[in-house]
């Protein structure tokens, strides 16, 4: 395969610059083109040319890779609310908490916030099967503020408990919760260079 120069592939992964992956596709793609089109004896710029308009064929790799990409979103979303559950009743069975006990607006804000994101992430799933899936992106992030609360408040809830014990554990749950709300808030911030755009 020739390598592709020039400015118009320049152009091309500049528009998908957003995404590695998906930029390097379109200049593998675009130079397996430009190979067959100069085997056929047609000249660079009259091949780019029928290639098509830059933002065009951008626009159609973005289009094409969006569905894709909102489901490995809420992949990443199903993990952080798994993740959340696990750890939230994990941190309460260790530090002690009482069911039944009069509500907090710590613990409110938790248990809430853990629900409300569930829900959203159930009608992203929802949006993502019975349409293209282009509908996801709000509810994903709907769910990813909600778990974002929740989170807080479970960490806040169980500060009091990192200089015992279970101090350690309690810190590496919370971690790992941030790490994979960041990852979330990464995704979703690609999805909205998708979108616009697609």
């Amino acid at each position: 395969m020739g390598r592709v120069t020039g400015d118009y592939a320049g152009a091309l992964e500049r528009e998908l610059g957003f995404d590695r992956q998906l930029a390097d596709r379109a200049r593998e793609d675009l130079a397996e083109y430009l190979d067959e089109m100069a085997d056929a004896g047609l000249a660079r710029d009259e091949a780019e040319r029928r290639f098509g308009d830059v933002q065009d064929i951008a626009r159609s790799y973005a289009s094409a890779a969006l569905p894709k990409r909102l489901r490995q979103t809420l992949t990443v979303a199903g993990w952080l609310a798994l993740a959340t559950f696990l750890f939230m009743r994990w941190r309460s069975m260790q530090l002690g908490f009482d069911p039944f006990a009069r509500p907090t607006l710590l613990s409110l804000a938790d248990g809430t916030g853990f629900l409300i994101g569930a829900a959203a992430l159930i009608v992203a799933w929802r949006r993502g099967r019975s349409q293209s899936g282009s509908d996801m992106r709000a509810p994903l992030v709907f769910a990813a503020i909600a778990i974002g609360v929740s989170t807080t408040a479970s960490l806040l809830r169980a500060l009091p408990a990192l200089g015992g014990p279970d101090g350690t554990l309690i810190l590496a749950t919370g971690l790992i919760q941030l790490a994979l709300l960041l990852l979330l808030i990464g995704r979703l911030r690609l999805i909205g260079r998708y979108r616009r755009l697609a």
